[in-house]
């Protein structure tokens, strides 16, 4: 089982890639909160970190897939399969995620 990951907050409307025991995540500071996703689009195994981030959602640039940032359920007819998502907790000026076995 991995351990907790813990980075220092990330400024507003902002994205890092980092990687935490072979897994490469996705942190994203959008709309006033921090999210964690798996770094991967699961339509063609696309790294998301370029992609557009709005409203909640970020998009693959590859096809345009849409992720939701809190669940991982994704928008479009390309895939059905959500993207791994992590719980984020703020403690102080560091980000503490949650990294577990599937």
């Amino acid at each position: 089982m991995a351990e907790d990951l813990e980075i220092a907050t990330l400024a507003p409307e902002t994205k890092e890639v980092v990687v935490h025991e072979g897994i490469c995540i996705l942190v994203c500071h959008t709309g006033g909160e921090h999210f964690a996703i798996e770094n991967r689009c699961t339509h063609q195994d696309t790294a998301l970190h370029e992609g557009r981030v709005r409203n909640g959602f970020i998009s693959c640039p590859l096809h345009g897939v849409r992720f939701e940032l809190k669940t991982g359920e994704p928008r479009g007819d390309l895939t059905r399969i959500p993207v791994r998502t992590f719980p984020v907790e703020i403690e102080g000026d560091r980000l503490r995620i949650r990294v577990s076995e599937s």
